[in-house]
């Protein structure tokens, strides 16, 4: 069983920052899991909203600034002063601090109209930094997966959902993906089960507290996303 750190080690520093990455990274985690946009002027940047309010001292939308503009913005502040002077990072960067490790590269798509160019862009950074293999492309937005699958074939993708999906395997099969990344809520052990037996990588979200990640155990998923990475690595030894 596989453990994937949410956002880098969000539990211990500021989400989608290098910080929380390296951390991540220094407890051996078995991946990384982290969520891009594009700027203004095209560079994939690593954040999770596609505003800058929540997790920054700025305002307004992602994609009305540069890189340039958004590297001015605090990113680790909102979390602690311990973290004052945290940047936006790029794809770019989270690529070259990989790209010499074995792990596992869960990149999600925050993307909705004109996801093409998304894909396109971070498509080109994976054949850059060589990371096809060891990637796995995520998306609540399943049309971006089959585009991305289309001009990418080589690399695996994962249909992010919450709930209600019946034979979710067939359906994932229906869009070229090969794992599950659902909420945490929606594994059943049977349903595991039988998604692996189709070939299906079972990977849950966001698993942190204790009794949730001993649910998943007793489900047998393969990986775990959660933001304390080192709780589940203790509980999963």
């Amino acid at each position: 069983m596989l453990v994937l750190a949410h956002r880098g080690y969000s539990g211990k520093a500021p989400e989608n920052t290098m910080a929380a990455f390296q951390m991540a990274l220094e407890v051996n985690a078995d991946g990384l899991e982290l969520d891009v946009h594009l700027s203004k002027d095209g560079e994939v940047v690593v954040c999770h909203d596609g505003t800058l309010d929540r997790t920054t001292n700025g305002t307004g939308l992602i994609e009305d600034y540069s890189f340039s503009e958004l590297q001015e913005f605090d990113a680790g502040s909102w979390f602690s002063q311990e973290y004052k002077g945290e940047r936006i990072p790029s794809l770019r960067q989270v690529c070259e601090l990989v790209k010499d490790r074995d792990i596992l590269f869960n990149v999600e798509l925050k993307a909705g109209l004109g996801f093409e160019s998304l894909c396109e862009k971070v498509a080109q950074l994976l054949d850059e930094y060589d990371l096809h293999e060891r990637t796995i492309i995520s998306s609540f937005n399943h049309y971006s997966l089959v585009y991305f699958k289309n001009i990418r074939p080589s690399v695996r993708t994962g249909i992010l959902y919450s709930a209600g999906l019946y034979e979710p395997w067939e359906y994932a099969k229906r869009l070229g993906a090969t794992a599950l990344h659902s909420s945490q809520y929606a594994i059943v052990p049977e349903i595991v089960a039988e998604a692996q037996k189709h070939g299906m990588m079972v990977n849950p979200y966001t698993v942190d507290r204790p009794e949730d990640i001993e649910r998943m155990k007793t489900a047998k998923v393969d990986c775990i996303i959660t933001n304390q990475p080192e709780r589940v690595q203790s509980m999963i030894s």
